[in-house]
């Protein structure tokens, strides 16, 4: 049983992101940020009695310079027989500020065994990436349709947030569990708020005067929005790109994230002229 949610994290924490976002809008933070998970005692989790771990997020660079994030989910379950299962899953990206190019690695290693994805993504025009995979087996894939990347969805979210809108929805690709998949997704956006105390504490300083959404985030195999999601992100996204809340239902049970660290890094001068 593997609890692989990169960006599920990224998907919310590298959801940090086709095109660029409108002018004016807002730039990500780099920044630091370590999330708590424990299992969510108001939903049923069958077989599982307990988990908890840690989500590790840190997203640096710009528009200019492009955006490398680093993921690391540490997770320990337990089903009340045998011996508690542990995993880990790290994965490395670097995405280019105009989402035409992206490359990762994902390491995962736990005791149901260990792999290692690993590729590089071109954007061929608006609707074609060219996917170069260099493990676990070297080979070339062509994904069809208007794609985007991580750092490029949560970009067009926030964009989305900002605009009024209620829903976005859109062809997501990460690959750290699968290079060739590519989820659909619908996001659900709520209105603006500025309420501070509800910024989680150890970012309170980072995030004063900050505007954020509640955002719903499903994922769906491909083909299939007409049946329940593979996942739902649920978060409190800031426009600045911080996730200061998070929850992740895998339809079987669901993992709570709170903010138990967080450092705002320097502002690269990519764009600097």
């Amino acid at each position: 049983m593997q609890f692989r949610s990169r960006l599920a994290l990224a998907a919310a924490l590298a959801v940090l992101g086709l095109g660029v976002a409108s002018a004016g809008a807002v730039p990500l933070l780099p920044h630091k940020a370590t999330y708590r998970l424990s299992l969510d005692g108001s939903k049923p989790s069958g077989q599982l009695e307990e988990m908890n771990g840690e989500i590790q997020y840190e997203i640096t660079g710009d528009a200019c310079a492009g955006y490398s994030t680093l993921t690391r989910q540490e997770s320990v379950a337990s089903t009340g027989e045998g011996k508690p299962l542990r995993q880990a899953v790290t994965s490395r990206a670097w995405e280019d500020g105009e989402a035409k190019a992206y490359r990762f690695l994902s390491t995962s290693d736990g005791d149901d065994g260990d792999d290692k994805i690993e590729a590089k993504v071109e954007r061929q025009g608006r609707d074609r990436l060219r996917v170069t995979v260099a493990q676990p087996e070297a080979r070339t894939l062509e994904l069809k349709g208007e794609i985007l990347l991580p750092t490029e969805h949560v970009k067009r979210v926030l964009a989305a947030a900002a605009a009024g809108e209620s829903v976005f929805e859109a062809k997501v690709y990460d690959g750290a569990n699968d290079p060739a998949k590519v989820y659909e997704t619908l996001a659900v956006l709520g209105r603006p708020n500025t309420d501070e105390s509800r910024a989680a504490a150890p970012a309170k300083e980072s995030l004063k005067g900050r505007t954020f959404y509640p955002i719903t985030i499903s994922y769906f195999e491909t083909g299939g929005v007409d049946r329940a999601p593979a996942y739902v992100m649920s978060m409190q996204l800031y426009d600045n790109g911080v996730v200061g809340s998070l929850k992740i239902d895998y339809g079987k049970f669901a993992l709570i994230g709170a903010m138990s660290a967080f450092e705002a890094l320097k502002v690269s001068d990519g764009c600097a002229k």
